[in-house]
């Protein structure tokens, strides 16, 4: 086995782990026992439970801030760049049900991730959504009278709102769901949010 294969094997395990057990109460031997190698070898690559936790989480962000510098700098217009952010969440659970609960119950939600490093994470990840927003102000799109930090939690607090439900509730998500809650969330946010 190569070790970029060992390496995604542990972490692919870790990834279960810490999703079934939390973060506190998982141990690297319960990863080492799921990814069927010594616990020796999930050391010797990742050296401690939070460089792997680290590494997993570091996926989600990289992934999602790549989506967001995608959105700031794409010509559709801000209700396509909205949908689009709404539909990278959804599809993570679709697709990564395990990264997404490990953001929602692990990340988001747990003061074990609120350190400076972690919450500088959020700063971008709020700060990329804002710059959007803050472009939907300038066309006139989105109303003004409200701080684009405003609109941007409103926006991110809905769309987080949604898919902790999902998390939480272990629900299935299918085709016609994903739109029901994309067109949700879209249409509340943007006639609330809307230009007088």
């Amino acid at each position: 086995m190569a070790q970029n294969d060992k390496d995604k094997l542990i972490i692919d395990a870790g990834l279960s782990v810490f999703c079934k057990k939390g973060y506190a109460s998982t141990r690297m031997a319960d990863v080492a026992r799921e990814a069927g190698v010594s616990y020796g070898l999930v050391y010797h690559y990742f050296g401690s439970k939070r460089a792997l936790f680290d590494t997993i989480v570091d996926t989600w962000w990289n992934d999602l801030y790549h989506v967001l510098e995608e959105q700031k700098e794409s010509q559709d217009d801000i209700p396509k760049k909205l949908i689009a952010i709404i539909q990278f969440f959804l599809d993570t659970y679709s697709t990564r049900p395990n990264l997404i609960s490990i953001f929602i119950s692990e990340v988001s939600r747990s003061s074990v991730y609120h350190t400076t490093v972690g919450l500088s994470k959020f700063k971008k990840f709020f700060s990329l959504c804002e710059d959007i927003v803050k472009e939907g102000q300038g066309k006139g799109i989105l109303r003004s009278d409200v701080k684009p930090h405003y609109l941007t939690y409103i926006f991110l607090g809905a769309v987080e709102a949604f898919i902790s439900i999902l998390v939480l509730g272990k629900e299935k998500l299918d085709i016609s769901k994903k739109k029901l809650i994309t067109d949700g969330v879209i249409q509340v946010f943007l006639n609330g949010a809307k230009a007088k």
